[in-house]
This record gives C-alpha cells, structure tokens and sequence, in this order.
C-alpha cells in the first residue's frame, strides 16, 4: 500500500500548494461533519441511551460506564437544536459542504463498521502500523491497552465465568436495544454484536464505547483551532476552482473564504475546542483546577478502587513518556496526554 505524506507536496511550486489547499477543503467537511459530530457524537449516544435505559445504577457494568456516558446525551441534544437543526445549521454558514450535511452522514453511516472502532486492529487494517512518527497512533493504541486492562480486571470481579456474561439479562438487553434500535438502519447492525457471550468479548465491547466517548473525541475536538484557525491551511469553502496554471498571490486571496466566513471559521474553531467547566479528566491536575478520575466513579469496593488506581498509575507513567517525548521538540503533541482526555463527550 503506497503511504502518501503531506512533505512530498513541492510547496516551491505555487501551483502545486495552491492545489494542496484546495483539496483541504474537502477533508474539513468530512472531519466538522462525519468524524467529529457524527462518530464522535451521534454514535457514542446510543450507547449512554440504552444503559440508562436497561442496567440499574448499582449494576456493575453501569458503574464501569457512567463517568464515561454523563455528558453526551445534553451535549447532542444541544448541538441538534443549534448546529445541525434544518431551520438553524450553523454548519451552513461557513461549511461548503454545510447544505449536505444529512447526505454526508449516510455516505459515512453506510460505511461504518465495528471493526473500526478496534483501535489496534483499524490502524493494522489501514497499513500504518509502521509509519513512523505517528504520534496519534501510538497514544490512542496505549490509551486502548490501559483501558482494556482496566477493563478486563473490573469485569472478573463480578463475572467469575462466561456463563455468568450469558446469564445477566439486562447486559444483553443493553447490548440488544443498541443494536435493534441504535444501529436499526444498518446493514447487519455495522457488525457490532447483539449479545455478550464472553468476559474477552465484553471487555473489548466496552473498551470500545469508553475509547470513543473520551478517547477518540478528545483527539478530534482539541485541536480544532490549532488544525482550522488559520484559514489557508484548512479553509472552509473556496470562491474559485483549483487553477490549471500558475498562481498569482492575487488569485490565491481571492480563492480563500471572505473575512466575514473566516471569522465563522475561527471563531467556531475555537468555542468547539474549549473543555467544558465540568470537564473531568483521567489524571487530576490540581494546578490546572482538573478534577481526576478519582472520586469520578461508582465504585462501592476495595477491589474496585484498586482496579482504578491501577489504571490511573499506568495513565501518569503514560504522562511521563509523552512529556519526555515532548522535549526539545518545537511543536509538542500532547493531546493524549491523559491529563488532557476528558473522561466524557461534552462539547
């Protein structure tokens, strides 16, 4: 699979960076519509509807999941009534692509499947395993490998056998209304699983909607005015088409976004990547005023609090190799830091 990256581009050539930045345009489109507000939204609220729906609040895989689902349900109703709303899509105001936004949905929706949402098998199965330098990559498969840990050892202290997965009927209905009413309008409910038949099966089902919920949106959302600030390096629309000849400076400015839509740009950039008041984090930064996920949770043992501190140990030791990382490098990436991922979607 031949890997293209964006140094390859002459950017010496006018014409040939002019061309890179109007294709830009598309991939704006696709993350504010379908990678941000569809997976990272629409898709995690689900998952919060049917477990307050179907597990009671001292079930065990509830507990695991309420500091993870708070937050999303408000958050989606809101951006339904102002961002996406028929009659108000602010979407519409600066996006190109912003009139389209329920047919862009279905093209993303009818390609989406669970496999996906498997962190190290997704990067496996797009050939970028090896690409060095990737940094997102090898944050979120470690974030995955420590929730998953966490995970695993939660679960063997309420389920001492497979059987006991089988047997717990308001698990199963959890998992069956997501996909009888979440996923209705799949093609095979998008391979996700429509009951838990194992302790392996449910901690990597978990792992995903937790991953996705805090994880994945936190990598999407907090960088939305560093990626989409500047205009000309993600610009929203463009008046005139790709060029056939060389360049001037003149055609370029009279190419991008008029102020009045930059400032849109801008300006939504920066409110949808701001934390939340209520924001709590992984690791608790008491200089920054973050609370941790300590004293985040429902836990009601011992063993319990030790699966989370456990957890929370392995998210510093995980701080620590990013900070190192980070020194000396001029331009630092510390999204994944844990002290930086919110337990939660809410903005």
């Amino acid at each position: 699979m031949d890997q293209f990256y964006p140094l390859q581009i002459n950017y010496n050539n006018p014409t040939a960076k002019y061309k890179a930045d109007s294709n830009l345009v598309n991939p704006l489109q696709v993350y504010s519509i379908v990678t941000h507000f569809g997976r990272a939204h629409c898709l995690s609220e689900m998952f919060a509807v049917s477990a307050y729906r179907n597990l009671p609040t001292a079930h065990p895989i509830f507990r695991i999941l309420q500091p993870h689902i708070f937050g999303i349900i408000p958050v989606n109703v809101q951006a339904r009534g102002v961002l996406v709303n028929p009659g108000e899509n602010v979407f519409a105001l600066f996006l190109s692509g912003g009139d389209h936004l329920h047919a862009l949905l279905d093209r993303f929706f009818r390609q989406l499947k669970y496999q996906h949402f498997k962190v190290p098998e997704e990067f496996a199965a797009r050939g970028v395993t090896d690409v060095p330098g990737y940094l997102y990559r090898e944050d979120s498969i470690a974030l995955w490998n420590i929730l998953n840990q966490y995970i695993r050892e939660t679960i063997c202290l309420s389920y001492s056998s497979d059987e006991d997965i089988q047997k717990d009927t308001e698990l199963q209905e959890f998992v069956k209304e997501i996909v009888e009413y979440g996923l209705a309008g799949f093609k095979d409910a998008a391979g996700f699983p429509s009951e838990m038949t194992s302790r392996e099966q449910l901690a990597e089902y978990l792992t995903v909607i937790i991953h996705n919920l805090s994880i994945f949106h936190a990598a999407v959302n907090f960088q939305t005015l560093t990626v989409s600030g500047y205009i000309p390096n993600t610009p929203c629309c463009m008046r005139l088409p790709p060029p056939q000849q060389p360049v001037t400076m003149k055609r370029i400015l009279d190419t991008l976004p008029v102020k009045e839509i930059a400032f849109i740009q801008m300006n939504v950039s920066n409110n949808l990547g701001q934390f939340s008041p209520t924001e709590k984090f992984y690791l608790g930064t008491p200089a920054q005023n973050k609370t941790g996920m300590i004293g985040e949770n429902m836990v009601v043992s011992e063993e319990q609090v030790a699966c989370i501190r456990r957890m929370v140990e392995e998210m510093r030791q995980l701080k620590d190799r990013i900070v190192l990382r980070n020194e000396g490098e001029m331009i630092k990436y510390d999204v994944l830091s844990p002290d930086n991922i919110p337990l939660t979607t809410q903005t």
